[in-house]
């Protein structure tokens, strides 16, 4: 199947007869979206590749989720699979990060399809009292200022390489748990915090949106604290920061978030001590993102997750249909 696909031209009549072809095969399996922004204007926090849709280009792929698949919760594909029965065509849409579009534009496109949707809010930042880690990095190097950063990490000892190019894949890769602390320090010399940006620019949901949202429609998962690399941080650090956040949406919602979203997703970015924390703190799944598909009834745990970086409306569907070579690689910014 994968041969033939490889030499089919998606968007041709042959191309339309495998496609059939390959939802036949792809009966019984099930994908896993995951958006951040959906917005109309960038923002310098959603500018890295695949971080924002258009409103436009996300409801284009709402409806073609709606006609094409089974658009199911999250909760309720986790469910299945523990019950041992076997999710069918079936697509859960998840947004991290929790950005305030997620629920004025993202939840509203999904309210008015009576679609579900879940959103992975970082908890320490909800109501704009400051920014994720790697928001004040962005902000910082959007204003010339990785010098200063490069400079700090050094002087708190980082062995930096001697081409300082890429400041924010740098700190990913060898991230420690202090460089919250330290970005906010590099932000403090240039006159300007993150909660004063936080406060001015409201880039994240509030509490009381969190609060007031549809039940049946959204639900809020565990994406962190802090958004930290869970694998750099010991496992007491871990516990605390999938401990806190599980408390914070247990207040603003009244209940307990049951799936875990690994911040960042890929392998090198957690352990087995974050799955082991997760099932100990309640959670009955936790999602990577490994841009796999998911078949058959598989391990709760190791639910993986598509990121939906795609330059064009055909591309998306070949991501969604499992058409080898989709596109996962650096897109336009934004799809209008």
């Amino acid at each position: 199947m994968n041969s033939l696909l490889s030499n089919t031209r998606f968007d041709a009549w042959t191309g339309r007869l495998v496609r059939s072809l390959r939802r036949k095969h792809n009966e019984r399996c099930f994908t896993i979206l995951t958006y951040h922004s959906i917005a109309r204007e960038p923002s310098v926090f959603s500018t890295g590749p695949g971080l924002r849709h258009s409103p436009a280009a996300f409801e284009r792929e709402v409806e073609y989720l709606a006609e094409n698949f089974n658009v199911i919760a999250l909760s309720e594909l986790v469910s299945m699979i523990r019950n041992g029965e076997q999710p069918r065509r079936a697509v859960v849409i998840t947004l991290d990060d929790g950005y305030a579009d997620a629920l004025t534009c993202a939840a509203q496109i999904c309210y008015r399809r009576r679609l579900p949707l879940t959103i992975f809010p970082v908890t320490s930042v909800v109501g704009n009292t400051g920014l994720i880690w790697q928001h004040k990095l962005a902000w910082l190097v959007s204003q010339d200022q990785s010098d200063r950063v490069w400079d700090a990490l050094s002087a708190e000892g980082w062995s930096t390489p001697e081409d300082q190019v890429d400041v924010e894949g740098f700190v990913r890769r060898h991230f420690r748990v202090d460089i919250p602390d330290i970005l906010e320090e590099v932000m403090k010399q240039v006159g300007v915090s993150s909660r004063s940006l936080a406060e001015k620019l409201r880039p994240y949901v509030e509490p009381d949106e969190i609060a007031r949202a549809d039940p049946t429609i959204v639900e809020f998962g565990n994406h962190t604290d802090t958004h930290p690399v869970l694998s750099a941080i010991t496992d007491h650090q871990q516990l605390v920061e999938i401990g806190a956040a599980s408390r914070k949406l247990m207040e603003w919602t009244g209940r307990a978030p049951t799936t875990l979203a690994y911040p960042f997703g890929l392998k090198p970015h957690y352990n087995d001590k974050s799955r082991s924390i997760a099932e100990a703190t309640g959670h009955l799944a936790t999602v990577d993102m490994r841009r796999r598909m998911n078949v058959g009834i598989v391990d709760p745990y190791e639910l993986s997750r598509k990121p939906a970086v795609c330059p064009s409306q055909t591309d998306f569907e070949k991501l969604v249909e499992d058409w080898p070579a989709n596109t996962l690689g650096a897109p336009p910014v934004v799809k209008q």
